[in-house]
């Protein structure tokens, strides 16, 4: 890597002295900045190749360009080469979308499907039938390489995104669903994120939204009615407002949902010692809970450079009330041995309260970001456990366990990043600090069932990194440092305890490259990156689940080390992408007995060994008449070494493919999503069978799309659950298989006067955050 940065080095110095510098701004046909666009010094008449630069994502561009080149090219994939005599200021340049022949159908759009940008593999969203996929999470499902289903958002190969809208980071999930499919422009989906991002980020989702101005106040009012073969009928609804006048900003969100889920599910657990012990629970659980949300927040815009603002966020949980009743039989080798039943009650209460505090300004070339955020949890769940045993031969025997735990949790963190054109290029630097503290205090009566436990957790976390990105020649260039520091502090009944105290210090490289040869976008990337284990799994307590099931942490865990090169191709409507990634001390599930006692597991948490892997997706997305399918197609492969009973490999290949089908009657949208997987293993996990969920959508609008109305219906054939075992070695696995559920939803939005936030708080800490 610092080779790569010498030699960039190098070639800027061999610029001429009587080069000028050339300035200006590149927009879509909508008026939006075009990030990555690509501008050419060409000379007269010849167009020989003269220096050249890629736009910033503001849109702006400044570059040296020697006397010889009297003409400027500007591309960007899916839209038209544009020329222009060269100026010392060109002003803002306009950029109109291309018109591409697939076959005998002409397709007309502001962006072709999916092509590469920079570090990032963009899917156009303005102009396509994706417009009126609906919610977020129905868009987001349709994007290559990204899966969003009950809530979970994942990125093929790279676990969940972190996502920013309008590059402002999303602190809290409300914040994605207070968008919908029809007011965004594109969304990028980023594999191998720059060192501006925190280590622990292994994958990036960037939405941009379209540009939608109005004064005075405005609203999107949307209601959302749930029905589903397990849970009935749940119903929520969400208000955000936003009131603008001149460079003032207010804008809110109110959400109240009433819900109830439920768990249909058998768990077996396996031990292989002198005897072969089998445990099976049949698990049938319900819990409801209401919750209130309410955000506030204030943004003021002195002008183009400088804006700051103020957001403040209280989520309440009053109260979660669940049960569950399970049915337990223990057997040594066939035969019973006891069995069991337990009912378990649960009233959980838990607030969560946030504010952060931004300011964003531009001095000269300097780009400002600074960010300060304060966080605080208050989370109680007392359960009681009454249990009904009894031996072969024996009589039955009755016994109450009830536990009662208390977490609270605080974190302020502040973070600044630098950013400024150098070189012909963009460098970014900055650093981020933030100290958090959890208190866990947990209860068993009766007293000398299991012991107690109050334990402290203390961390301070401070990092700093540098980034610099430009275009060489046909090569744009992104490469960067970051590097983290770690102290962690862990007090057991008041008293520091060192040896499960530690400090990290950790370097993280990336580097990319990207270029476009004709119609054919390719990137290339190298990162690091890091899991590290959260406060829950470091705790030291053990906790009790029911007579034969505990669970504990592991004070003594180090962070999950991965190293991933990732390749990427993009032609018209295929795209193509592999990730290789090396993992050490991977964090694993992990069962043994508990007390010699072979009846009883105790799940816990360890570093495993190091593997290797192997992800792999291809996205065919053409369009016909009516009709735009999308197939993708993808493998993982690992290589993982675990000796399990039987002899069974743990590194069988598991492959997934998606055929989303979408028919736009222009009377109304349906949509016909299929996901289908084979069995195969991950980690120490694997899929006993295929897998096979269809989804249904319909979405109709009215009123010039100010009230739409959307039917889903999602696991249509009640087939998207699939059993699984885990592996611990030898002596242990454990299978768990779920009872499908399908559900279905109808949401009902009115919008007015929406207008796109000016907030830009991006908000500091978020890594701790998610480790509480």
């Amino acid at each position: 890597m610092k080779r790569v940065i010498l030699t960039a080095v190098g070639l800027v110095a061999l610029i001429s002295l009587d080069a000028q510098n050339i300035t200006g701004k590149i927009v879509d046909e909508q008026g939006e900045p075009m990030g990555f666009a690509n501008i050419v010094a060409l000379t007269l008449p010849d167009s020989a190749f003269v220096s050249g630069t890629i736009s910033l994502e503001d849109g702006t561009f400044a570059f040296d360009v020697e006397e010889k080149a009297q003409l400027l090219r500007f591309t960007s994939i899916g839209y038209d080469t544009y020329y222009a005599p060269r100026k010392s200021d060109m002003g803002t340049v306009n950029l109109q979308p291309s018109t591409e022949m697939l076959g005998e159908v002409v397709v007309k759009g502001t962006l072709p499907k999916t092509h590469m940008k920079g570090d990032a593999m963009v899917t156009g969203v303005a102009g396509t039938v994706l417009e009126k996929a609906g919610s977020m999470e129905q868009l987001l499902d349709r994007i290559p390489n990204v899966t969003a289903y009950g809530g979970e958002i994942e990125v093929f190969g790279r676990g969940t995104p972190e996502i920013y809208i309008n590059g402002r980071k999303m602190t809290d999930a409300m914040e994605l669903e207070r968008l919908s499919s029809d007011n965004i422009r594109n969304v990028e989906v980023i594999t191998n994120p720059g060192a501006r991002y925190s280590a622990s980020v292994k994958s990036v989702i960037r939405i941009t939204t379209k540009q939608i101005e109005g004064e005075g106040f405005g609203f999107d009012a949307r209601a959302f009615f749930n029905y589903s073969n397990f849970t009935q009928w749940d119903e929520s609804g969400r208000f955000n407002f936003n009131y603008r006048r001149g460079g003032f900003d207010l804008i809110g969100m109110l959400y109240m949902s009433n819900s109830t889920g439920a768990d249909y599910k058998t768990l077996k657990q396996y031990t292989y010692l002198d005897n072969t012990w089998e445990q099976t629970n049949d698990i049938y659980g319900e819990t409801e809970r209401t919750n209130p949300y309410g955000k506030l927040g204030l943004n003021y815009m002195f002008n183009p450079n400088h804006s700051i603002g103020v957001s403040f966020s209280y989520d309440r949980y009053p109260g979660g009330d669940s049960w569950m009743d399970l049915a337990s039989t223990v057997v040594r080798d066939g035969e019973l041995v006891e069995n069991s039943t337990s009912n378990l009650t649960q009233n959980e209460r838990e607030t969560i309260m946030q504010a952060n505090l931004y300011y964003t300004g531009k001095v000269g070339e300097w780009s400002i970001d600074f960010n300060a955020d304060w966080y605080w949890n208050k989370d109680d769940a007392p359960i009681s456990t009454v249990e009904q045993y009894q031996e072969v031969g024996s009589t039955p025997e009755n016994q109450t366990i009830d536990t009662k735990t208390l977490k609270r949790s605080q974190l302020t963190a502040s973070k600044l990043v630098l950013s400024t054109p150098l070189w012909d290029g963009k460098l970014d630097f900055g650093g981020e600090y933030s100290y958090s503290k959890r208190k866990t205090t947990y209860t068993v009566l009766p007293v000398g069932f299991i012991d107690d436990d109050r334990s402290r957790i203390q961390e301070g976390m401070a990092s700093a990194f540098v980034e610099y990105a430009r275009q060489i020649g046909a090569v744009q260039l992104q490469a960067g440092l970051r590097y983290e520091n770690i102290n962690f502090d862990y007090y057991e009944d008041g008293k520091y305890l060192p040896e499960q105290s530690r400090v990290f210090n950790n370097l993280f490289p990336t580097v990319s490259l990207s270029t476009t040869l004709g119609d054919v976008d390719l990137q290339l990337g190298y990162a690091t990156d890091v899991n590290r284990p959260s406060y829950w799994q470091l705790r030291s307590s053990v906790l009790y689940a029911n007579r034969y099931t505990y669970e504990t942490g592991n004070p003594f865990l180090v962070p999950q080390i991965n190293n991933n090169v990732n390749f990427g191709v993009a032609w018209k409507w295929l795209s193509m992408n592999a990730i290789y990634s090396h993992i050490s001390d991977p964090i694993t599930s992990y069962s043994d007995t508990y007390k010699d006692e072979p009846s009883m597991t105790l799940l816990q948490t360890i570093n495993g060994s190091a593997y290797d892997q192997v992800n792999a997706s291809v996205t065919f997305q053409p369009k016909v008449g009516i009709w735009s399918p999308s197939l993708t197609m993808a493998v993982t492969k690992q290589w993982y070494d675990m000796a399990v009973h039987g002899g069974k490999s743990v590194s069988n290949p598991m492959g997934t493919f998606r055929f989303n089908n979408t028919f736009d009657t222009k009377w109304v949208m349906l949509s016909i999503l299929m996901n289908a997987a084979t069995e195969g293993n991950t980690e120490n996990i694997r899929m006993e069978k295929g897998m096979f969920r269809t989804d249904l959508s319909l979405y109709k609008a009215f009123l010039k799309d100010r009230l739409s109305v959307q039917f889903d219906v999602r696991d249509l054939f009640r087939s998207g659950q699939v059993p699984v075992t885990i592996y611990s070695g030898t002596k242990h696995s454990m299978y768990f298989s779920h009872k499908s559920e399908r559900e279905m939803r109808i949401t009902l939005r009115y919008k007015f006067n929406v207008s796109k936030s000016k907030y830009k708080g991006s908000g500091a800490g978020q890594e701790q955050l998610r480790r509480m």
